[in-house]
């Protein structure tokens, strides 16, 4: 936001400057309005064509940060995410880094961090509503696994507008098959739990989604 502000006040010092041009140098009023229509958009347009490079650079720099996590490096993506941090700026740019880094905190274990950045990114911090599901996606499983048990479930309820258009995708659908297990069995409806539970087996064969659900069957045995 503060960015797309930065480029309206651009275009009206502009405006202003070559206001002043034309009173300096005694410019015809058509000749000039004629220079302005065509100069002025150019320099805006060039202005956003630089923050949405800007903001591509970062989108590229995180891809393949993604890796590591992939590859069971969680302390060194936490730590290239910190440093894109350090130089990012615009705060939208820099709320999904921090989101990415919660991620980073989750793999890791480190939950009480994880769910001090989420609260602190409210959903008006994104502007597509994928931010805003991953946002409280993670903070629900945080809840969950730190045994907040009344705000997960509180959570859970009102996100499934939310969560219900990602169930099915690629992206996110495993880690949401996670959350609905999560909530049957604190349900206890433990029969749910263990249907959910096998077919996510089957469908999201990710090892480190693997490795989650074989916990979750762990849970499973022990309060059925």
């Amino acid at each position: 936001m503060k960015r797309i502000v930065r480029i309206v006040a651009i275009g009206i010092v502009l405006g202003i400057c070559l206001l002043m041009i034309q009173k300096g140098f005694r410019i015809e009023e058509d000749a000039f309005m004629r220079g302005y229509w065509i100069v002025a958009p150019l320099i805006i347009a060039g202005a956003v064509l630089a923050n949405v490079c800007y903001n591509l650079s970062y989108q590229r720099k995180m891809r393949k940060i993604v890796g590591l996590l992939d590859s069971g490096n969680t302390q060194e993506y936490i730590e290239e995410v910190e440093k894109l941090l350090h130089t990012a700026k615009g705060q939208g740019l820099r709320n999904i880094l921090k989101l990415n880094l919660a991620a980073g905190y989750i793999e890791a274990k480190r939950y009480d961090t994880a769910i001090n950045m989420l609260e602190e990114l409210p959903d008006q911090c994104f502007l597509g509503s994928a931010l805003k599901m991953c946002r409280r996606l993670n903070l629900c499983i945080c809840y969950f696994y730190t045994a907040q048990y009344e705000k997960a479930m509180g959570l859970y309820d009102e996100s499934q507008k939310f969560l219900q258009p990602y169930r099915n995708g690629e992206t996110y659908g495993g880690n949401i098959a996670v959350l609905d297990i999560l909530a049957a069995m604190k349900n206890k409806q433990y029969g749910q739990a263990q249907t959910l539970l096998e077919a996510a087996q089957k469908t999201w064969g990710n090892p480190r989604l693997q490795d989650e659900f074989h916990k979750l069957g762990e849970m499973l045995v022990e309060v059925s």
